[in-house]
């Protein structure tokens, strides 16, 4: 089992915001969440229903995470993201993973 923490966001966009949604996602991690410290890789994918967005972190621990969290930018952030939609969060550790002919 990895000891990094994986987060993952699941948003459901207003309706014709899921683009606008993805692009704030991936500005958001490009100039803000990959700066931080303990971010270890994120990707922002966009679901082919029209609606749905998910970024997928990885971090080196649930207090990096907190850390972000607690930031001030991250209020101002939120809000944001909260114009384009809605959204949940569950955190936890890989415990399978398959890359390339690679189990871990």
């Amino acid at each position: 089992m990895s000891t990094a923490v994986t987060l993952i966001n699941v948003f459901t966009a207003k309706p014709g915001k899921q683009q606008d949604l993805a692009e704030v996602l991936a500005e958001g991690t490009r100039n803000f969440f990959s700066k931080q410290p303990g971010s270890l890789a994120s990707s922002v994918v966009v679901g082919g229903d029209g609606s749905k967005v998910v970024n997928i972190s990885q971090w080196r621990s649930a207090e990096d995470i907190a850390a972000f969290r607690g930031d001030p930018r991250f209020a101002e952030y939120m809000k944001t993201i909260m114009e384009h939609g809605t959204g949940e969060s569950v955190m936890g550790h890989t415990s399978y993973s398959h890359t390339g002919g690679v189990e871990d």
